[in-house]
């Protein structure tokens, strides 16, 4: 947990180098803290939903992650979407902890712990669970992720 502590403050330090304003009050903090938890929350609904489109939509062009330490881009990390959720007969993302980092008025950090139960139209059921780290970046009205780091590991049968 240390190293995602430093990752967030090198993000914080890089951002604050780049002339990124830093909220002024409270209440400009906490408008991108709940703006930030809204779009993680509905990045969660859409893939609920097994909604494609709606889960691509929370991507910024050139959105990149970590997944299980291998670096993924954007039309990779569309491609997998596209082909993983018609594949899923249900997904049930379940994330807990969520924190928002606020950055600047235009960037913050969404970190929580996720636990995933996935039944594949197959019949098999897949139950993983782990960290993830999103950076988001306001794009005009909307909030998109630029960067995201995810660990996935099996989660036993309850």
């Amino acid at each position: 947990m240390a190293w995602r502590r430093g990752g967030v403050a090198l993000i914080a330090l890089a951002l604050a180098c780049a002339g990124t304003p830093v909220p002024a009050n409270d209440a400009e903090r906490q408008a991108v803290r709940t703006s930030v938890d809204s779009a993680t929350r509905a990045l969660a609904a859409a893939e609920r939903a097994l909604d494609i489109e709606r889960t691509i939509a929370h991507l910024a062009p050139e959105f990149y992650m970590y997944n299980d330490g291998v670096r993924t881009g954007y039309d990779s990390a569309v491609a997998s979407i596209r082909r993983s959720l018609p594949a899923f007969a249900s997904f049930a993302p379940v994330w807990t902890n969520l924190e928002v980092l606020v950055l600047s008025r235009e960037a913050a950090v969404a970190t929580f712990t996720f636990r995933d139960s996935i039944v594949m139209r197959t019949g098999d059921v897949l139950r993983l669970w782990g960290p993830t780290t999103l950076v988001w970046e306001r794009r005009g009205r909307d909030w998109l992720i630029t960067y995201a780091d995810a660990d996935h590991y099996p989660l036993a049968p309850p």
